[in-house]
């Protein structure tokens, strides 16, 4: 019997890949090279499994040998800032060492509809179940296990106001464990510091529901001069700022991201959502309330 093929034939490339803001950002800091390295590590994405490729030592020697000036520390380097920016999806990155997307796994399915065996290991999926299903009906029950629990937006939007609210919300949840109740409000009394450089008021240090007051009424300038905390986290905070400007959210949408977000924590869902966010064409018409969906 001859071997399935898994891998694509030919992939295609939008005419607006070299201006996406993603895209250019690396090459900003990376040179043209960029731009070869992406284009090329696509290749190597569809050619081989179809939507996904271990970055090992074996991958980025070939990738080198296939560039031109362009060494190996580049290539790593460009793939890693890659990685950073959300062109690639970097929970996965970091826990299994491959390269994929939201994208690529997308177009991948809709190029091999017509295949019987196109299906997506669990542990790589980072579509939602309704979607793969209409690609493939047999992979409908395959979905992420951080899409099983989804919530519809405005029951997300509640939660997310709860948590940053106050601790007496918090515990009032029957269904919280105390571990997590301990959780949140150690999550809160990080978040009420956060806010006490924002105004010389008492309200900043208040414990009760004027901190959900405070969020409700935070400006653009209030978010701008939010920073991470140095807790040696991997972050992109520059990158997650550049995203929530650019889909025009809301300041208080943009504060309760920030915070659930961890500051643009590397590995959070926040960049998964961001990916398919670009990827949807427009469809999400309330990216704040979707990117607050995928976190939770």
């Amino acid at each position: 019997m001859g071997r399935i093929k898994q891998g694509l034939d030919y992939f295609p490339m939008s005419t607006s890949f070299m201006h996406d803001r993603v895209v250019r950002r690396v090459m900003k800091r990376e040179g043209d090279a960029a731009f070869a390295t992406l284009v090329e590590t696509l290749s190597y994405i569809y050619a081989g499994k179809g939507y996904y490729i271990s970055a090992s030592d074996e991958f980025y020697d070939e990738l080198t040998d296939s560039l031109y000036n362009t060494d190996m520390d580049d290539v790593k380097r460009i793939i890693a800032l890659s990685v950073e920016c959300g062109l690639f999806d970097a929970g996965l990155f970091r826990q299994y060492g491959i390269l994929t997307s939201a994208d690529i796994q997308r177009q991948y399915l809709f190029i091999t509809k017509r295949r019987s065996s196109s299906l997506i290991e669990p542990d790589y999926c980072l579509l939602e179940a309704e979607e793969l299903a209409s690609y493939h009906p047999s992979q409908s029950s395959k979905s992420c296990a951080d899409d099983a629990d989804n919530e519809t937006v405005d029951a997300v939007t509640s939660t997310a106001d709860s948590v940053t609210s106050n601790t007496d919300s918090a515990t009032s949840e029957a269904e919280m464990s105390t571990s997590g109740t301990q959780n949140k409000e150690k999550q809160i009394k990080t978040n009420q510091n956060k806010l006490n450089h924002l105004s010389d008021s008492p309200q900043g240090e208040d414990g009760g529901g004027k901190i959900l007051k405070r969020r409700k009424v935070m400006t653009q300038e209030d978010i701008d001069n939010l920073q991470p905390p140095s807790d040696g986290t991997q972050r992109n905070f520059e990158g997650l700022m550049e995203n929530l400007h650019s889909y025009k959210i809301p300041p208080s949408e943009q504060y309760a991201i920030i915070l659930k977000s961890n500051f643009g924590a590397i590995g959070n869902p926040v960049w998964k959502g961001f990916g398919n966010i670009r990827g949807s064409n427009g469809k999400i018409k309330l990216p704040g309330h979707y990117l607050l969906s995928v976190i939770n």
